[in-house]
């Protein structure tokens, strides 16, 4: 079923991926001389001037390993009939569009003030953290979807 499904996507993201390569492929965001592969690239000058020019190919080998595990997720996990959110669907793009302003910038700092969340040592306190993001999107997404938002 579906939690088999999701079992082995994460199986497969976070064991038999990085058993493969050996190496963690770079993010598929941002240019190659922000983040980690600026720090490889600029910062050390550890890499030949032929790694540098092929450091692309990383990111097509991250995509290419990624790719299979969406389309399990898309295939075999996500519903194919209505469920209580899809109304949501038809107005998702007032979600992209705000959701960092709203969201992420507004909400979510003075929670986790609130709440008093440090630095996370700990796996499952991490997967409670991590979970509790689920219904803080989904009531982020109901308002920025809703009609009184798209009325504004």
């Amino acid at each position: 079923g579906a939690a088999g499904v999701a079992v082995g996507v994460w199986v497969y993201a976070y064991y038999l991926v990085p058993a493969v390569f050996g190496m963690s492929l770079p993010d598929g965001h941002g240019n190659y001389m922000s983040g980690d592969p600026g720090k490889l690239i600029v910062n050390t000058g550890t890499l030949s001037a032929m790694d540098v020019n092929l450091y692309w190919l990383r990111r097509l080998a991250r995509m290419a390993v990624d790719t299979p595990a969406v389309l399990a997720v898309i295939f075999l996990v996500l519903p194919r009939g209505e469920t209580p959110i899809t109304y949501m669907g038809a107005h998702t793009l007032y979600s992209y569009i705000f959701h960092s302003h709203i969201g992420f910038q507004l909400w979510r700092p003075a929670l986790l003030q609130a709440v008093g969340v440090g630095v996370v040592e700990n796996f499952a306190v991490h997967v409670v953290i991590v979970l509790a993001h689920i219904p803080f999107c989904l009531a982020v997404m109901a308002v920025l979807t809703s009609s009184y938002w798209r009325m504004l």
